[in-house]
């Protein structure tokens, strides 16, 4: 691929990338403009998030694998359109209702844009330097999270909510435009195409009612919550059942034989929950109890965006230098510290104080994130990137829903704010521990192995 139509290519990938990780964060941290200005009750606040967790989640393996059977490159287009309906969609929304049935559909076109794009980058670059080409889309993808604030708060100064959503369809259009002309195709080559069907629907049903019975565990009755959790698990253990005896499993069982692949995904697991929950809790506190406006809120998030675009492309040229292992140590000791420092957070807090604790976040955030994704994508033949890559961020997904749904609950619980506020901080300190001894198990790895699977 010559050079300049290969960054093109780049850039068409990495757009979709940011424009779903700026649409995640825009959404997320100004639901309450929507609450004001549209008459949403707060449980519709609820399902515009929930319905997007349970979409994207449900759908990420058999998206990705889709992408491996008919092409990545059609797929991701597909995904791109979809994105664009979802967010034209829900800006133009005369209810709350219909901007839930819009984010329906953002999350099965994130399921297609989040897999499938890490694969195509790794299809793009060589061997050698598939570190550095996750860290170029760790690094796109964190921004985007960390600077949604900072735009939403522009947004609301100057125009309506509803450009939360309508900002995101240039992006759409221009990754659709880039990749369509300069991206090349890619598929899994000398292999049956033959799609588990028991195997996606099954999946579904587990993932699809583990997410909403943890969402809504502080809502509905315990009965209802515990039948959804039967159902998740039976419906995992037909999935186990179902994929003994298929050609082509949807679940790839080599994956989970794979120590790396285990323990980075635990990895990602832990520093998604941590992310989803801090998103959802610092912009809160900034807002609802220093009384602070999203701009400057905006403003103060910025100390995340900045650590993560320096440190995720270097943590992808480090990994093959230094052991990952070592960086997703220190990178979730910086977390905790950040947890540690959030729950000195009181009635007031120095603005100076709150600075240093989001950037340590960004530090952690940028330390870890390409060295468990490279971890844990080359644990599987490149021919399988859209599947392994759909099976990683799909544990990774669900690890946000978690980490935000257990937040969420034990927040709410208490009536004073700042204790609930550090109650929830205990959710993101428990993620980090837990980040820590999967680093500690890891086996210490310089550099990428060649295509093969890595025990």
């Amino acid at each position: 691929m010559r050079t300049i139509q290969k960054w093109l290519a780049i850039m068409g990938i990495l757009v979709g990338n940011l424009a779903m990780g700026l649409s995640f964060s825009l959404i997320n941290t100004n639901l309450e403009s929507i609450h004001a200005q549209l008459g949403a009750t707060i449980l519709d606040l609820q399902w515009m998030i929930n319905i997007y967790g349970i979409f994207i989640a449900s759908n990420l393996v058999t998206m990705g694998r889709l992408g491996d059977i008919f092409g990545r490159k059609k797929i991701y287009l597909i995904g791109l359109i979809l994105f664009a309906i979802s967010m034209f969609g829900a800006g133009l929304a005369p209810f709350p209702g219909m901007i839930i049935f819009f984010q329906a559909i953002w999350g099965i076109s994130g399921a297609i844009l989040l897999p499938i794009s890490q694969a195509m980058l790794i299809d793009i670059y060589p061997e050698e330097k598939k570190s550095v080409a996750i860290g170029i889309w760790a690094a796109g993808g964190g921004i985007a999270l960390a600077i949604g604030p900072l735009v939403g708060g522009l947004l609301l100064n100057f125009l309506s909510w509803r450009w939360i959503f309508l900002i995101n369809v240039p992006f759409a259009a221009i990754g659709f435009f880039l990749t369509a002309l300069f991206a090349k195709e890619s598929r899994t080559e000398g292999e049956s195409t033959k799609i588990d069907w028991g195997g996606l629907l099954t999946l579904t049903i587990a993932i699809g009612s583990f997410i909403l019975a943890t969402v809504q565990s502080n809502l509905w009755r315990a009965p209802i919550i515990v039948g959804l959790y039967a159902i998740s698990v039976i419906s995992l253990i037909l999935l186990l059942v179902i994929e003994k005896r298929v050609e082509m499993p949807i679940i790839r069982e080599d994956l989970f034989k794979s120590r790396r692949f285990l323990l980075s995904s635990l990895g990602n697991f832990s520093m998604i929950a941590i992310f989803w929950a801090a998103i959802f809790l610092l912009p809160l506190y900034i807002q609802k109890q220093l009384q602070h406006s999203p701009l400057e809120t905006g403003i103060l998030m910025l100390g995340f965006a900045v650590p993560v675009a320096i440190l995720s492309p270097l943590s992808g040229y480090l990994y093959n230098k230094v052991s990952s292992k070592a960086l997703i140590f220190f990178g979730f000791l910086l977390l905790a510290l950040s947890a540690i420092m959030q729950l000195q957070f009181g009635e007031v807090a120095e603005v100076a104080f709150i600075a240093i604790a989001i950037l340590l976040l960004g530090m952690g955030f940028g330390l870890i994130w390409t060295p468990t994704t490279t971890g844990a994508l080359s644990a599987i033949s490149k021919n399988f990137a859209g599947i392994a890559s759909g099976t990683f961020v799909t544990i990774q997904e669900i690890g946000g829903s978690l980490g935000l749904a257990i937040t969420v609950t034990v927040v709410r619980k208490q009536s004073d704010f700042v204790t609930g506020f550090h109650d929830g901080v205990w959710v993101l300190l428990l993620f980090s521990i837990i980040g820590i001894c999967s680093a500690l198990f890891m086996k210490k790895v310089k550099r990428p192995k060649p295509m093969e699977l890595n025990q």
